[in-house]
């Protein structure tokens, strides 16, 4: 999912997104603060193979942040890995977003993100899916990016949403919709399916939207 190559400046592609999709003037200056500590984590923790600006703005951010209006209420990102989509979306939406995954050193970016940049929106959970569903924790928007298939992704998210809540899977365009005996078993229905080419980039994607019955 992130092979494709960025021929053009994608800070500024990105910052051409952010003043059509958002008013607040201030959202640039959030996200130049999290490259610089994307790029000081990254050095020591090795979060993510993306070693430039450019396609730190592209891949990142802008890949994270394009589905933005299909995100509603309290947020959960499962396998959320150095935080993303969780972190760009947060900053851009202001919506709340817990960022959950396994491996704890990978959630570095998003702790230093809530104390250094003052994110009081996010927040960090080192835990498997399935042990915080056991807590009952329920969540109005459900996402993930590039953890597995749809099938496995879905039984990780659909017991973390609530009932009449949505889970967004963010996958290639070479990727199918789940079975039907997935959607059955966990009871869930396939709302959309939305193909999207990134502003201005040869980077294609598919969202499958599904809403927990």
């Amino acid at each position: 999912m992130m092979n494709d190559i960025v021929k053009t400046d994608g800070k500024q592609l990105f910052t051409d997104f952010l003043l059509q999709n958002f008013d607040d003037g201030g959202l640039i200056n959030k996200f130049e603060a999290l490259t610089k500590l994307y790029f000081e984590v990254n050095s020591v923790i090795n979060i993510s193979a993306i070693r430039t600006e450019s396609d730190v703005y592209i891949k990142h951010y802008l890949d994270s942040i394009y589905p933005y209006k299909y995100f509603v209420g309290r947020c959960c990102d499962v396998g959320c890995g150095g935080g993303f989509p969780c972190l760009p979306l947060a900053i851009a939406t202001g919506l709340d977003f817990v960022g959950l995954d396994s491996v704890g050193k990978k959630l570095t970016l998003i702790n230093r993100c809530v104390k250094e940049l003052r994110l009081n929106n996010i927040s960090a959970v080192h835990s498997r899916a399935e042990d915080l569903a056991k807590q009952g924790e329920l969540f109005d928007t459900v996402s993930a990016r590039a953890v597995s298939d749809v099938d496995k992704t879905l039984s990780y998210c659909a017991p973390l949403a609530k009932k009449g809540g949505k889970i967004v899977l963010y996958k290639t365009q070479n990727d199918n919709p789940a079975l039907s005996s997935t959607e059955s078993k966990l009871k869930i229905r396939l709302s959309e399916t939305k193909d999207y080419t990134l502003l201005n980039t040869d980077i294609k994607r598919r969202v499958f939207v599904y809403d927990k019955l």
